[in-house]
């Protein structure tokens, strides 16, 4: 496959998103990957925030937070925004190069 081909398909294709999926899996891809996304989010300090987050928000009285869903909602939409820029260039950059792997690979 080209890369004008893969450029025509949408990524929004579910049979597409499931084959790039089991290939991820079986590859080991997927493991690797979100290890790395780990690792990044560690070294930039965003875990370490991301936990003093949630123990702010369960020590304030006026929080209103319930159950751990409660939480996890409420902290999830904050951090998702604060992911360093640095972190998603890195993800996106090892997502591409397996993506280009598995094109060149078919």
């Amino acid at each position: 496959m080209t890369s004008s081909q893969a450029n025509t398909i949408s990524a929004q294709d579910p049979i597409l998103r499931a084959e790039i999926n089991r290939r991820l899996l079986e590859s080991g891809e997927l493991e690797r990957l979100e290890t790395m996304l780990l690792d990044l989010l560690r070294e930039s300090g965003w875990y370490e925030n991301t936990k003093k987050l949630c123990h702010e928000r369960l020590r304030t009285q006026d929080a209103q937070i319930g159950n751990f869903n409660e939480l996890l909602t409420d902290v999830e939409k904050r951090v998702k925004e604060k992911v360093p820029e640095k972190v998603k260039v890195e993800v996106v950059k090892a997502i591409k190069k397996v993506l280009e792997g598995m094109m060149d690979g078919s």
